[in-house]
Protein backbone atom coordinates (compact mmCIF):
# COMPACT_ATOMS: atom_id res chain seq x y z
CA UNK A 1 0.00 0.00 0.00
CA UNK A 2 1.36 3.21 -1.13
CA UNK A 3 1.28 6.35 0.60
CA UNK A 4 -1.88 8.58 -0.12
CA UNK A 5 -0.94 11.05 -2.78
CA UNK A 6 -3.55 13.83 -2.36
CA UNK A 7 -1.38 14.60 0.97
CA UNK A 8 -2.04 13.02 3.51
CA UNK A 9 -4.53 12.44 6.29
CA UNK A 10 -1.92 12.70 9.01
CA UNK A 11 -3.30 16.24 9.99
CA UNK A 12 -6.60 15.34 10.92
CA UNK A 13 -7.56 15.83 14.76
CA UNK A 14 -9.93 13.88 17.03
CA UNK A 15 -11.74 16.64 19.16
CA UNK A 16 -14.28 15.00 22.01
CA UNK A 17 -16.69 12.29 20.98
CA UNK A 18 -15.34 11.59 17.81
CA UNK A 19 -15.24 14.69 15.80
CA UNK A 20 -12.46 17.08 13.81
CA UNK A 21 -12.27 20.26 12.89
CA UNK A 22 -10.84 21.79 9.66
CA UNK A 23 -8.79 24.05 11.57
CA UNK A 24 -7.45 21.90 13.69
CA UNK A 25 -5.93 20.22 11.14
CA UNK A 26 -2.19 19.92 10.23
CA UNK A 27 0.35 20.85 7.91
CA UNK A 28 -0.31 17.87 5.39
CA UNK A 29 -4.87 18.37 5.41
CA UNK A 30 -4.56 21.71 5.30
CA UNK A 31 -2.25 22.04 2.40
CA UNK A 32 -5.01 19.72 0.86
CA UNK A 33 -8.00 21.54 1.63
CA UNK A 34 -6.20 24.89 0.59
CA UNK A 35 -5.19 23.73 -2.63
CA UNK A 36 -8.99 22.28 -3.28
CA UNK A 37 -9.81 25.91 -2.69
CA UNK A 38 -7.40 27.12 -5.15
CA UNK A 39 -5.23 28.98 -1.87
CA UNK A 40 -2.05 29.23 -1.35
CA UNK A 41 -1.00 26.56 1.41
CA UNK A 42 -0.98 28.06 4.83
CA UNK A 43 -2.84 31.12 3.13
CA UNK A 44 -5.75 32.60 5.58
CA UNK A 45 -9.75 31.38 4.90
CA UNK A 46 -11.17 33.83 2.38
CA UNK A 47 -15.37 33.71 2.21
CA UNK A 48 -15.88 30.26 1.28
CA UNK A 49 -19.07 29.57 -1.56
CA UNK A 50 -21.23 26.83 -0.60
CA UNK A 51 -19.67 25.34 -4.17
CA UNK A 52 -16.11 25.58 -2.79
CA UNK A 53 -17.40 24.00 0.55
CA UNK A 54 -18.95 20.73 -1.47
CA UNK A 55 -15.25 20.62 -2.92
CA UNK A 56 -13.13 20.59 0.18
CA UNK A 57 -14.65 17.78 1.57
CA UNK A 58 -14.77 15.88 -1.19
CA UNK A 59 -11.17 16.10 -1.59
CA UNK A 60 -11.16 14.98 1.94
CA UNK A 61 -13.18 11.81 1.25
CA UNK A 62 -11.36 11.30 -1.67
CA UNK A 63 -7.95 11.14 0.52
CA UNK A 64 -9.51 8.93 3.18
CA UNK A 65 -11.39 6.71 0.78
CA UNK A 66 -7.82 5.98 -1.17
CA UNK A 67 -6.56 5.38 2.31
CA UNK A 68 -9.34 2.47 2.79
CA UNK A 69 -8.53 1.28 -0.86
CA UNK A 70 -4.96 0.81 -0.54
CA UNK A 71 -5.78 -0.94 2.84
CA UNK A 72 -7.75 -3.28 0.83
CA UNK A 73 -5.32 -3.85 -1.44
CA UNK A 74 -2.66 -4.91 0.93
CA UNK A 75 -4.84 -7.30 2.37
CA UNK A 76 -6.06 -9.00 -0.66
CA UNK A 77 -2.01 -9.04 -1.56
CA UNK A 78 -1.38 -10.68 1.54
CA UNK A 79 -3.88 -13.32 1.21
CA UNK A 80 -2.59 -13.81 -2.59
CA UNK A 81 0.51 -14.69 -1.29
CA UNK A 82 -0.53 -17.74 0.28
CA UNK A 83 -2.42 -19.03 -2.51
CA UNK A 84 0.21 -21.72 -3.20
CA UNK A 85 0.13 -23.20 -0.34
CA UNK A 86 -2.38 -26.29 0.90
CA UNK A 87 -5.48 -24.91 2.07
CA UNK A 88 -4.76 -25.13 5.82
CA UNK A 89 -1.39 -23.16 5.66
CA UNK A 90 -3.42 -20.07 3.70
CA UNK A 91 -3.95 -16.93 4.78
CA UNK A 92 -7.51 -15.70 5.08
CA UNK A 93 -8.85 -11.98 4.97
CA UNK A 94 -10.92 -10.98 7.87
CA UNK A 95 -12.64 -7.69 8.30
CA UNK A 96 -12.25 -4.74 7.35
CA UNK A 97 -13.79 -2.12 9.56
CA UNK A 98 -14.35 1.23 8.63
CA UNK A 99 -15.52 4.36 11.21
CA UNK A 100 -17.70 7.69 10.50
CA UNK A 101 -16.23 10.82 11.49
CA UNK A 102 -17.52 13.74 11.83
CA UNK A 103 -15.89 17.17 10.39
CA UNK A 104 -16.75 20.73 11.17
CA UNK A 105 -15.21 22.89 8.96
CA UNK A 106 -15.11 25.89 11.42
CA UNK A 107 -15.10 28.87 8.63
CA UNK A 108 -18.96 28.10 8.00
CA UNK A 109 -19.56 25.30 10.83
CA UNK A 110 -20.79 23.08 8.35
CA UNK A 111 -20.28 19.29 8.82
CA UNK A 112 -20.01 16.16 7.39
CA UNK A 113 -19.64 12.74 7.89
CA UNK A 114 -16.40 11.30 6.41
CA UNK A 115 -16.26 7.17 6.54
CA UNK A 116 -12.64 6.21 7.36
CA UNK A 117 -10.37 3.52 7.72
CA UNK A 118 -10.29 2.15 11.41
CA UNK A 119 -8.83 -1.64 11.28
CA UNK A 120 -7.64 -4.50 8.95
CA UNK A 121 -7.47 -8.84 9.67
CA UNK A 122 -5.90 -11.07 8.08
CA UNK A 123 -5.70 -14.76 9.80
CA UNK A 124 -2.26 -16.56 9.64
CA UNK A 125 -1.86 -20.24 10.08
CA UNK A 126 0.97 -21.13 12.28
CA UNK A 127 2.04 -23.83 9.86
CA UNK A 128 2.72 -21.38 7.03
CA UNK A 129 5.72 -20.07 9.04
CA UNK A 130 9.36 -20.61 7.68
CA UNK A 131 8.33 -20.44 4.12
CA UNK A 132 8.80 -17.42 1.10
CA UNK A 133 5.06 -17.35 1.15
CA UNK A 134 4.29 -16.79 4.86
CA UNK A 135 7.00 -14.12 4.84
CA UNK A 136 5.75 -12.44 1.92
CA UNK A 137 2.35 -12.24 3.45
CA UNK A 138 3.89 -10.93 6.79
CA UNK A 139 5.29 -8.12 4.54
CA UNK A 140 2.54 -6.92 3.22
CA UNK A 141 1.25 -6.50 6.80
CA UNK A 142 4.02 -4.99 8.04
CA UNK A 143 4.08 -2.71 4.76
CA UNK A 144 0.25 -1.80 5.73
CA UNK A 145 1.19 -0.85 9.27
CA UNK A 146 4.29 1.48 7.58
CA UNK A 147 1.68 2.73 5.94
CA UNK A 148 -0.86 3.36 7.96
CA UNK A 149 1.40 5.22 10.99
CA UNK A 150 2.88 7.32 8.71
CA UNK A 151 -0.15 8.50 7.29
CA UNK A 152 -1.97 8.95 10.24
CA UNK A 153 0.89 9.82 13.00
CA UNK A 154 0.74 6.25 14.30
CA UNK A 155 -0.88 2.63 13.89
CA UNK A 156 -1.27 -0.92 15.77
CA UNK A 157 -0.66 -4.37 15.07
CA UNK A 158 -2.87 -6.39 17.67
CA UNK A 159 -2.24 -10.02 17.03
CA UNK A 160 -4.38 -12.93 18.84
CA UNK A 161 -3.37 -15.61 19.71
CA UNK A 162 -5.31 -18.80 20.88
CA UNK A 163 -4.87 -20.37 24.17
CA UNK A 164 -3.89 -23.76 23.49
CA UNK A 165 -1.24 -21.59 21.32
CA UNK A 166 0.22 -19.98 24.13
CA UNK A 167 -0.09 -22.43 26.72
CA UNK A 168 2.22 -24.78 24.66
CA UNK A 169 4.40 -21.77 23.84
CA UNK A 170 3.94 -22.05 20.29
CA UNK A 171 4.05 -18.71 19.54
CA UNK A 172 5.93 -15.41 20.62
CA UNK A 173 3.89 -13.41 23.23
CA UNK A 174 5.88 -10.67 23.48
CA UNK A 175 4.43 -7.10 23.31
CA UNK A 176 6.43 -3.82 21.70
CA UNK A 177 6.51 -0.88 19.50
CA UNK A 178 8.63 -0.44 16.59
CA UNK A 179 8.80 2.57 13.92
CA UNK A 180 7.26 3.25 10.78
CA UNK A 181 10.27 4.38 7.95
CA UNK A 182 9.03 7.76 8.82
CA UNK A 183 9.53 7.83 12.14
CA UNK A 184 5.94 6.91 13.51
CA UNK A 185 5.22 4.52 16.03
CA UNK A 186 3.81 1.05 15.90
CA UNK A 187 3.08 -0.71 19.04
CA UNK A 188 2.51 -4.08 18.52
CA UNK A 189 0.33 -5.47 21.01
CA UNK A 190 -0.29 -9.78 21.81
CA UNK A 191 -3.51 -10.95 23.46
CA UNK A 192 -4.92 -14.38 23.76
CA UNK A 193 -8.21 -14.87 22.18
CA UNK A 194 -10.22 -17.86 23.74
CA UNK A 195 -12.12 -18.23 20.62
CA UNK A 196 -9.50 -18.36 18.35
CA UNK A 197 -8.73 -21.82 16.84
CA UNK A 198 -5.25 -23.16 17.75
CA UNK A 199 -2.56 -22.84 14.81
CA UNK A 200 -3.94 -19.64 13.98
CA UNK A 201 -2.62 -16.20 14.96
CA UNK A 202 -5.11 -13.35 14.27
CA UNK A 203 -3.41 -10.25 12.65
CA UNK A 204 -5.19 -6.54 13.05
CA UNK A 205 -3.73 -3.54 11.58
CA UNK A 206 -5.44 -0.61 13.25
CA UNK A 207 -4.73 3.13 11.92
CA UNK A 208 -3.98 6.14 14.24
CA UNK A 209 -6.51 8.78 15.47
CA UNK A 210 -7.09 11.15 13.15
CA UNK A 211 -5.39 14.17 14.77
CA UNK A 212 -2.37 16.86 14.89
CA UNK A 213 -2.90 20.99 14.98
CA UNK A 214 -2.42 23.86 12.87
Amino acid sequence: MRRINLLLIAGAVFALAGCATIDQAGSSLSCMLARATGKACGGQDGTVSSGQQAGRFEQLQSAFEEEIQGARAAQERAVQAMLGLSPKLRATAGDVQLLSVEITDSSTQQKRSMRTLDSVTIDMPLGGKGRDAYTRAMDEIKGLANTLADNRGSASIVVQQAAADVKARRVNTASGETKSPGGQPIKVEKQVAQGLPAGVERYTVKAGPIRGNL
